[in-house]
C-alpha cells in the first residue's frame, strides 16, 4: 500500500518493547475519562497499548503503536487481519493519515511501529485531536473497523513520552437533535464529520450491489442486494436504512 503524502509525512521504525507494565495516567479529568473504558461492550473489541511524543525541536508527532490484545474476531476462524490506522483531527486531507503494516491471523498482534507527522505546529497541538482506529483488513480489500480511541493533543507535554493501555471504543454514533452532550463534544463532533464521509466508508457499513449495462435496453441497470454492519442511527441502536443514487 502507498503512503500519502503532503505536509505531514510517515516514518515508520521499530519501537523498544516496553520495559514494564503501562502506568495509568496522571488523575486529570479529561485523561481519566480518556483511559477507563472498561464497561463489557468496550472490552469486548479488544485494547490497544501506543505512545505518544510531541517533539517539539523537531516539529513532529510521534505515535509508535505497540501492541493490541483480545481483538474482536472478524475472520471465520475466530482470529483478524488488524493494522492502526491514525487520522489527525480536524482535517479530511490524505496527508492526516498514516496506517501500520497489516499483521495476519492474530488477536493479539504486536506492531511496534512508529508513526510521524512532521510540520506540528504549537497550534495544531492546541487544536487537533488524533484518532486511532484499529481495523481488519480481509482478503477482498474490504476493511473492517473494530475499535478506536481519540486523544487531544493538548494534553500532551512538549518533549514528554506518553504511554497508554486502554480498551476500544465504537464509532462515535451520529447526535440527533434535542440530544444531550457538551458544547466541545458536538463541535468536535461536527468537525470530523466531513473526514468520515470522506475517508472511513468501511466505518459506516457495507453495501452491496450489481452493475449490469443493457445494450438493449440502453441503460444501467443497478441491484440493491444488502447492506450489513451499518453504523447505528437512532437512540434505539438500530437503523431506518434506505439508498439512493
Amino acid at each position: 500500500m502507498s503512503h500519502p503524502s503532503g505536509p505531514y509525512s510517515q516514518a515508520s521504525a521499530a519501537a523498544p518493547q516496553p520495559a514494564a507494565a503501562r502506568q495509568p495516567p496522571p488523575p486529570e479529568e479529561e485523561e481519566e475519562e480518556a483511559n477507563s473504558y472498561d464497561s463489557d461492550e468496550a472490552t469486548t473489541l479488544g485494547a490497544l497499548e501506543f505512545s505518544l511524543l510531541y517533539d517539539q525541536d523537531n516539529s513532529s508527532l510521534q505515535c509508535t503503536i505497540i501492541k493490541a490484545k483480545g481483538l474482536k474476531p472478524m475472520d471465520s476462524n475466530g482470529l483478524a487481519d488488524p493494522y492502526v490506522k491514525l487520522h489527525l483531527l480536524p482535517g479530511a486531507s490524505k496527508s492526516n493519515k498514516l496506517r501500520t503494516k497489516t499483521l495476519r491471523n492474530t488477536r493479539n498482534p504486536i506492531w511496534n511501529e512508529t508513526l510521524v507527522y512532521h510540520g506540528i505546529t504549537d497550534e495544531d497541538m492546541q487544536r487537533k485531536t488524533l484518532r486511532i482506529s484499529v481495523c481488519d483488513e480481509d482478503k477482498f480489500g474490504h476493511n473492517e473497523f473494530i475499535g478506536e480511541t481519540r486523544f487531544s493533543l493538548k494534553k500532551l507535554k512538549p518533549n514528554q513520552r506518553k504511554n497508554f493501555n486502554i480498551c476500544l471504543e465504537r464509532v462515535i454514533p451520529m447526535k440527533r437533535a434535542g440530544t444531550t452532550g457538551s458544547a466541545r463534544g458536538m463541535a468536535l463532533y461536527e468537525e470530523e464529520q466531513q473526514v468520515e464521509r470522506v475517508g472511513d466508508i468501511e466505518e459506516r457499513g457495507k453495501i452491496l450491489v450489481s452493475l449490469m449495462y443493457s445494450t438493449q435496453q440502453g441503460g444501467l441497470i443497478v441491484g440493491i442486494i444488502r447492506c450489513v454492519h451499518l453504523a447505528a442511527m437512532d437512540a434505539n441502536g438500530y437503523s431506518d436504512p434506505f439508498v439512493k443514487l
